[in-house]
């Protein structure tokens, strides 16, 4: 575990694990590096994997305001050129699907393979409603309000129905750590998002792209996945039956799908 410094004075936690062609998980917006521990263990069997944070979350600096799209594809370029990894493959959910795209558009030369899981590359009027609520109930600071208002954007109601008794615990964690400076980093990366618009940029995708929808995702439904399906050149859809948060709710079917993937682009 180690920490990338920036010219600014933030640092971006970062960790590498395996060996093999290297990996890059890209976080969605409320995850940490840590949320990807049933794909680091899969993935790390071949692979380098490389997890670390954006400005904003988990362990990397967490100003309240300053964030873009463009910025943490700087901070990307950067952690590769520290690391010296020339050319990787990229897995993004949700927001970190959304930096992936952007990043694939800019330097189609540091991407192998892109997957995409639950992102978007356009927002909708019904997500930005679904986006301003999550940035009002931010405001109020209260861990437990805010996780029971979003919460049920995320996951599927199958995946509810069985993670109660966890789905509290969870809840109780976090209202019992979150600090007010995490609220105020994820209105700044909030507001990054709802400034989005990269359907323009597709087309300048050139690796073969992975795009993968949850078919009870209410946040951001299969329609937006096709987008950047049919915008895409080398791009195949899959459609898993899950909610908003495709990794954690089916890792064995998500994780087999990225590996064959990512191997195929290997031959």
């Amino acid at each position: 575990m180690s920490f990338l410094e920036l010219a600014d004075g933030n640092k971006i936690f970062y960790r590498v694990e395996g060996e093999g062609t290297p990996v890059i998980l890209l976080n969605g917006i409320m995850m940490t590096s840590e949320a990807w521990a049933f794909q680091r263990q899969d993935l790390g069997k071949k692979h380098m994997v490389i997890s670390h944070d954006f400005l904003g979350q988990g362990q990397s600096s967490q100003p309240g305001e300053g964030y873009s799209f463009s910025l943490h594809c700087d901070h990307l370029l950067k952690l590769m050129e520290e690391l010296k990894i020339g050319q990787a493959h990229f897995i993004g959910a949700s927001y970190g699907g959304e930096v992936g795209l952007l990043f694939a558009a800019e330097y189609p030369e540091k991407v192998k393979s892109l997957t995409v899981a639950a992102s978007v590359s356009e927002i909708h009027p019904l997500l930005e409603a679904m986006g301003r609520s999550w940035m009002a109930a931010a405001e109020l600071e209260k861990g437990e309000n805010f996780l029971r208002i979003v919460a049920p954007l995320i996951y599927s109601e199958e995946f509810f129905a069985e993670r109660k008794e966890w789905f509290e615990g969870r809840i109780k964690a976090f209202a019992s750590s979150v600090h007010p400076r995490w609220f105020r980093a994820f209105n700044g990366l909030m507001r990054a998002f709802m400034q989005l618009d990269l359907t323009h940029k597709l087309g300048d995708i050139e690796a073969p792209t992975l795009v993968v929808a949850g078919e009870e995702d209410i946040l951001k439904p299969p329609k937006y996945s096709r987008i950047i399906a049919d915008n895409i050149q080398d791009s195949r859809l899959e459609i898993l039956p899950t909610g908003h948060a495709i990794p954690l709710e089916n890792p064995a079917v998500f994780n087999k799908m990225v590996l064959d993937f990512m191997a195929e682009t290997e031959r």
